[in-house]
């Protein structure tokens, strides 16, 4: 779990400020390329999904995946023009992004009681997103913007160390391979017909749609916060990896808040965060403002992403869990991707952001609004004190 986002956390928080400095990208620029994975993401994921359930050992696919991604990576450090950039990037999250449902997936299925136990290890994924934003903080420090390209090859040896530790994981064979198992159409039905499902993929998708206007732009507004009041953009480093360290004690919080407050309270704080850190991005330049308001990416996190990937794998039969994670991520990660950066790249006034995060507070709002809605399956037990 500790490499598994330690490769996402040397490579996405620093996208938008290497794309820009090496790339020569602007806000729209940036808007598009994650729109065209976006699209690719709304395919692979459920294909993923389906064939850790039906053909192959999701451990096993797992590690082919980050094997094919390290070598796509740095193909698309070579690429040059907005539209190879665009498919390259866009081949290479359809192979990395896709892992850390899978890795969901493969956790759920070897956990006795994943609300109790998920959340503990999950904090480990946390540590190892923040870890890479120390080297690479350092680096900028010491050398200027002209360095950045050392997070393509820090992420490629990240994602081979990933796929060297095949040997070591949970051999996790495809539940819907075994005896007695149905169809895999019939017992997709049964999931979607399954209470509280397919609004939880409304949801996602609503929130996910203003995530990937936080994801990708929120990292370049508060760059150029940052250089504009003549503050090293080695600092972004270490703002961003201090909320991604406030996620540790919230992960622990996540059984006793479950059990306590069932998961459409913890959804909604989740949710809540959101629309104001959106807020924050939409109305401020302040680096301190921006800076404090980026430290609430932990409760988003933990408390809905997290929370929601729980939801959806209690509904979720054994048969169809890596689909069921993978679905979420089709209507988070693709389709809710897609609304969300078209919606920026048509928005966004010459350099300004300001518009793109002013969508991203409907999106949050309207999925408050449908979280009312939502049919969801009882919470976990409550703790015995």
């Amino acid at each position: 779990m500790l490499l598994q986002y330690a490769a996402g956390g040397g490579f996405y928080p620093f996208l938008g400020p290497y794309l820009e400095s090496a790339k020569g990208f602007e806000v729209r620029d940036l808007s598009l390329l994650a729109l065209g994975a976006g699209v690719v993401n709304c395919v692979m994921p459920f294909v993923w999904g389906a064939l850790a359930d039906r053909v192959i050992a999701v451990n096993r696919l797992i590690c082919l995946l980050h094997l094919s991604a390290a070598f796509s990576l740095l193909i698309f450090s070579q690429g040059a023009g907005l539209v190879m950039l665009t498919g390259l990037f866009a081949l290479y999250t359809a192979q990395q992004q896709p892992t850390n449902s899978l890795s969901n997936a493969l956790c759920y299925h070897n956990l006795d009681d994943p609300p109790r136990q998920f959340g503990p290890l999950r904090l480990w994924g946390s540590i190892g997103w923040a870890l890479p934003s120390v080297p690479i903080a350092f680096w900028l420090l010491d050398e200027g913007e002209r360095s950045l390209h050392f997070i393509i090859y820090l992420t490629f040896g990240l994602h081979l160390a990933l796929a060297l530790l095949y040997p070591f994981l949970p051999h996790t064979p495809p539940a819907g391979r075994k005896e007695g198992a149905g169809n895999f159409f019939t017992d997709l039905a049964i999931l979607f017909r399954a209470r509280g499902f397919a609004m939880l993929l409304l949801v996602t998708f609503l929130v996910q749609a203003g995530f990937a206007i936080m994801f990708y732009l929120s990292p370049l507004a508060l760059g150029r916060s940052l250089v504009d009041s003549d503050i090293r953009l080695g600092w972004l480093g270490p703002i961003q990896t201090a909320g991604v360290i406030l996620e540790i004690p919230l992960f622990l919080l996540l059984p006793r808040l479950l059990a306590r407050l069932g998961y459409r309270k913890v959804l909604g704080l989740g949710i809540a965060a959101s629309l104001v850190r959106h807020l924050v991005f939409a109305t401020s330049t302040s680096p301190l403002a921006l800076a404090l308001a980026s430290q609430l990416i932990a409760p988003c996190v933990v408390f809905f992403l997290i929370g929601v990937s729980l939801a959806i794998n209690s509904i979720a039969g054994r048969e169809v869990r890596a689909t069921s994670q993978t679905l979420l991520a089709l209507a988070g990660s693709g389709f809710g991707s897609v609304l969300g950066l078209a919606s920026s790249s048509l928005l966004a006034s010459g350099d300004s952001v300001k518009s793109s995060f002013f969508f991203a507070c409907g999106c949050s709002l309207l999925s408050l609004l449908l979280l009312l809605g939502v049919r969801f399956p009882a919470p976990p037990a409550r703790e015995e004190s």
